[in-house]
């Protein structure tokens, strides 16, 4: 049997968006009804990007998940052409992957604790204690990752540039902002929603970006993909 699937980069980034869009117009009004209405039903939990173990995070999860798949289908095309960046590939494909299951499971949430950066007397913007590692794992990436990145096509190199600086925007530098809002107002605030809600947004778009990027670098490597899958008994 032959399957045949024809798949275009535009079009997915457009489907992606619109659900980004959908949940960013939910949220938001979930928002504004919690704190100008005070209309707090439960459902409105399962919209709410300030919230963990929610449709947004599924949708989050899900996006993480096919960005790995996406590298690991170069990774074995890579290795099968005895590339030199073969292994690179197969970290960004296994990082992904450890990321969609923080994103599940949110593990870094573990080390949001008022009372151990109180105790620390870390300064505000450090108040959600998890932004430490994630700073030093970005700088790490960025070192490992710096030759690699030369290597790629121009295009290649600006989609995942703007992919990084879109999610680390949002999952670093919105984190801090929203921790100094935190720290001056409260969390129980529209102001600290909206800014929840922004990083969770420039998160999801930096993703999008990144699914785009690696359809277009397969697309410039090989129009066609030759996939073969053997099920045995």
């Amino acid at each position: 049997m032959q399957l045949k699937i024809s798949v275009s980069p535009r079009a997915i980034v457009k489907y992606l968006m619109i659900a980004v869009v959908f949940f960013a117009l939910m949220s938001t009004g979930v928002q504004i009804g919690k704190y100008v209405f005070d209309y707090r039903a439960d459902w409105t939990t399962m919209f709410n990007l300030d919230r963990e173990l929610n449709l947004p995070t599924w949708y989050s999860s899900f996006m993480l998940g096919a960005c790995s798949i996406l590298l690991r289908t170069i990774a074995v095309g890579k290795r099968q052409q005895d590339d030199r960046y073969t292994k690179d590939w197969q970290l960004l494909s296994l990082i992904f992957f450890l990321l969609a299951i923080d994103e599940v499971l949110s593990i870094h949430e573990i080390l949001i604790i008022p009372e151990v950066s109180e105790a620390l007397n870390l300064p505000w913007f450090l108040h959600s204690m998890w932004v430490i590692p994630g700073t030093v794992f970005v700088l790490w990436f960025a070192r490992k990752y710096w030759k690699f990145s030369l290597h790629l096509p121009y295009q290649s190199r600006r989609h995942f540039f703007s992919a990084a600086f879109l999610y680390v925007g949002g999952a670093l530098i919105m984190e801090m902002v929203g921790s100094y809002i935190a720290e001056a107002e409260g969390q129980q605030n529209l102001l600290y929603a909206m800014t929840a809600t922004l990083e969770e947004i420039m998160e999801m778009t930096g993703l999008i970006v990144f699914i785009y990027g690696l359809l277009c670098y397969l697309r410039r490597w090989s129009d066609k993909l030759n996939l073969e899958i053997t099920i045995g008994k």
